[in-house]
């Protein structure tokens, strides 16, 4: 009784978090929830001990004493809630405990930890080459049938929605990408031949090896400064790669394919058939004007920013030409052999309030690009990451030694710049077909989606003229060193300030500022910290990219206001700057729009997106564009993101 008291209490005290509240509300909808609770064969995806250690009714404290780093068991490691990804999840043992850092975790079994498999008497090894096999002659079966109907399959010049390039990068499928895909063939084939659950699918138990993976590099130990690839960063041999581009992005719980290997999900918990991804943005995703009364816009244009430094992902592609998954005009989904098995396109209803219009049916959809499997294990498909897995200014400067490369001066330690006007900006870029056709001027970053919109340029050339003042600030007070000492030196200054701006400025703000500092997310110390944990391996979760921060997407604004230091302000729609950079060519457009982007509110982080994403999406001078939040809907299935309410349970949420 006295138990229940309590508990009433709590309830009283507790308050809403509108921010909290809409960040979920998007989880919701990307994920493509439906009622009920998911089970993973016949066990739920966590054990009933895992509630007891939810946050408390106020969500300041744990309820329930916590454990030590130490008081762990033999197989667990105190790790943030967020680090006890898929591999370790399925755990029985869930328990509070306080890490090393004093900051709120749980005890999570470690990689390597004991696997609890069903016994079966199989030979592994004939079994594993028997579905190799098997795996290769399906794959080949499909390039046979991809070469005779490509004229189906790729996008033309005259399409009348050519914008899939402007949202990922695509992947075109090469020696080491075959490899990859018929080893995606050959895991299924090896979960059928060894009759594997969907949970023992769901949860990586293949006991079958491939000899095409990814494999950890050899570093130099010299070398003071971080890689550009996020090779090197973690110097232990066998985990030189981690962290790197290239590697896939993992789970955080198991991943939720209709098959368990790659088929994308297409039924609800209840066994119904999903709905079109279009048909929940057309319903619960209206254009509705809902300006945040606290923050401005650069808050929303930093948040993109900062995404594209830490996800970018690559659709497959077929050759050097993008993959078409509608007929021409978006008249009709294509199928049959005229479908390429990346194909996942985006039903449009007859009755669709804004398409309908134009006579769309299908919006395109091509799947994500595959990483191979660190470990050289077969398993479930895991999405390639283009760019390293760390906050590291890879926006600013490449993720690869070849992009830095063509960014830099190699002079006194400088970026490449132009000066179009006489202000420094962004080097040009040439290359036919990066921005619209009617762009008068075209940029080129550490990240190629740098001309999306305008106002990232602008943060992108922030950051840019901040390398070239500290590199000259360096080069003066060091005149002994050469060019690579000041680039590098730089480089270090401006990724710690971006790091610092983030994890201070940034997340607080998302987050709020008692979960900031509960977490430890908060970097308070002066001077050197000494808190790098080699042991703890730095990936992006499926998640994230996939749906946790794309939250943003509701804080677009559908207009710039801009407001010009010597002439009249301005209002421009945001399509009109998709890919189209132009309107930095004036002498105060940097200083117009950073004021700008200060003086207008984003919108609130809610179940509301401006129609300028959902109608307009890289239109172009087309009447008509994409849906980003059917894309992002679609794309959460393509991860294999599971149910909503799997994720409460996670976190403690009943």
């Amino acid at each position: 009784k006295k138990k229940k008291k309590k508990k009433k209490k709590k309830k009283k005290k507790k308050k809403k978090n509108p921010l909290w509240s809409g960040f979920l509300w998007s989880l919701f909808l990307v994920m493509s929830i439906c009622p009920g609770r998911y089970v993973l064969g016949e066990r739920k995806l966590l054990p009933v001990s895992a509630s007891q250690f939810a946050l408390d009714e106020s969500g300041q404290s744990w309820p329930y004493t916590r454990l030590s780093g130490s008081g762990c068991e033999q197989f667990e490691e105190c790790v943030p809630a967020a680090r006890c990804t898929v591999q370790t999840s399925g755990s029985a043992s869930l328990r509070p405990c306080t890490t090393e850092y004093n900051t709120d975790g749980i005890c999570c079994q470690r990689n390597g930890g004991p696997p609890r498999l069903r016994k079966r008497s199989y030979d592994y090894e004939t079994v594993s080459h028997n579905a190799l096999l098997e795996g290769h002659r399906e794959y080949a079966a499909a390039l046979r049938s991809i070469n005779e109907n490509r004229k189906f399959m790729t996008s033309k010049a005259e399409s009348a929605v050519p914008f899939h390039h402007f949202l990922q990068a695509a992947h075109a499928a090469g020696d080491t990408q075959d490899g990859i895909y018929e080893n995606v063939f050959a895991a299924k084939h090896f979960a059928e031949l060894t009759n594997m659950t969907l949970d023992e699918r769901q949860r990586d138990h293949f006991q079958a090896r491939t000899k095409r993976c990814l494999k950890p590099v050899r570093c130099d130990h010299r070398i003071p400064y971080r890689s550009f690839d996020g090779t090197c960063n973690n110097l232990h041999p066998d985990r030189t790669s981690w962290g790197a581009a290239g590697h896939p992005f993992e789970k955080l719980l198991p991943p939720a394919y209709e098959d368990g290997i790659w088929a994308a999900r297409t039924h609800s918990v209840s066994g119904r058939p999903l709905a079109s991804a279009r048909s929940i943005s057309a319903l619960l995703l209206p254009d509705i004007d809902r300006p945040n009364p606290k923050l401005n816009l650069l808050m929303m244009q930093f948040g993109q920013f900062i995404a594209h430094d830490f996800t970018r992902s690559s659709s497959i592609k077929l050759g050097d030409k993008d993959i078409e998954c509608c007929a021409e005009g978006g008249s009709h989904a294509l199928h049959g052999d005229q479908r390429h098995f990346a194909c996942l396109p985006i039903d449009v209803s007859p009755d669709d309030p804004f398409f309908s219009k134009f006579g769309v049916r299908c919006l395109n959809f091509v799947r994500l690009a595959l990483a191979g499997d660190p470990e050289c294990r077969l398993g479930y498909a895991k999405q390639l990451s283009k760019v390293t897995h760390f906050i590291d200014g890879s926006a600013i400067y490449g993720s690869s030694e070849e992009l830095a490369r063509s960014l830099r001066t190699f002079q006194k330690g400088q970026l490449r710049n132009s000066f179009p006007l006489g202000i420094e900006e962004l080097p040009l870029n040439r290359e036919p077909g990066v921005c619209e056709p009617w762009a008068k001027v075209c940029f080129e970053a550490g990240d190629d989606r740098v001309n999306q919109v305008v106002s990232l340029v602008q943060v992108q050339v922030l950051f840019l003229r901040e390398h070239n003042r500290v590199a000259g600030i360096l080069g003066h007070v060091n005149p002994h060193w050469n060019d690579e000492t000041v680039y590098q030196e730089a480089r270090k200054i401006v990724i710690a300030e971006f790091q610092r701006i983030v994890y201070n400025e940034y997340l607080p703000l998302v987050v709020g500022w008692d979960k900031a500092k509960q977490y430890g997310l908060l970097d308070e110390q002066d001077g050197y910290s000494f808190q790098y944990n080699s042991n703890i391996k730095p990936v992006v979760l499926s998640e994230v990219s996939g749906t946790a921060f794309r939250f943003g997407h509701s804080t677009v604004q559908g207009h710039f206001r801009i407001q010009h230091r010597h002439a009249p302000s301005e209002t421009v729609p945001l399509h009109r700057t998709f890919n189209d950079p132009s309107r930095v060519l004036t002498p105060t457009s940097f200083d117009d729009y950073l004021f700008s982007l200060g003086a207008q509110p984003q919108q609130q982080v809610d179940p509301s997106i401006t129609l300028g994403l959902t109608g307009f999406l890289f239109a172009g001078q087309n009447p008509f564009g994409s849906d980003l939040a059917s894309l992002n809907i679609q794309r959460g299935r393509d991860h294999a993101l599971r149910p909503y309410n799997d994720y409460r349970a996670w976190a403690g949420l009943h």
